[in-house]
């Protein structure tokens, strides 16, 4: 791709800083083929095609491809055991490449739409480095799940 400026860049590489954050709960809808729209703002992080795959919680987690391969040479390099396992079997197992049509749609696998109940309503959220498609009622059920407490403990352990 040839940007105004003429730089050529190659497609789904993107060209924002690597300390560009994704943040954010936007509501989108998922029709009963798969396809939904995929935020612009997320998919200027990480690019047009990236991995998308099963995450805790039944919500499914979008890695760039970079952050991806970074991930399955992390869990690559483990020991074998069960933790091994575990992240093999839900992270490498459930992964299914994703490319954003023109309209910036993508199309959701069938065993990740079950694997996280997706059926009309979504949240497309932002997590730092990742972006997540949750379910709309998971996800709302999980946020007010949160322990108060928990959470004062989780932000002062940031001091």
């Amino acid at each position: 791709m040839v940007l105004n400026s003429g730089i050529c860049v190659k497609k789904g590489v993107s060209l924002l800083p690597e300390n560009v954050n994704m943040s954010g709960e936007l509501p989108y809808t998922i029709d009963s083929k798969g396809r939904m729209s995929f935020p612009q703002r997320f998919r200027d992080i990480i690019g047009e095609r990236f991995m998308l795959t099963r995450g805790a919680n039944h919500r499914l987690v979008a890695y760039s491809e970079e952050k991806w391969q970074s991930l399955v040479d992390k869990i690559s390099a483990m020991r074998p055991g069960k933790d091994k396992e575990m992240l093999t079997h839900i992270y490498v197992k459930g992964a299914n490449p994703v490319e954003t049509d023109k309209l910036g749609r993508i199309l959701v696998p069938q065993a990740l739409r079950e694997y996280a109940g997706l059926i009309k309503d979504v949240y497309v959220v932002g997590a730092i480095d990742v972006a997540e498609i949750w379910d709309k009622s998971t996800y709302e059920d999980y946020t007010q799940s949160i322990d108060t407490e928990a959470l004062y403990a989780a932000m002062a352990a940031l001091e």
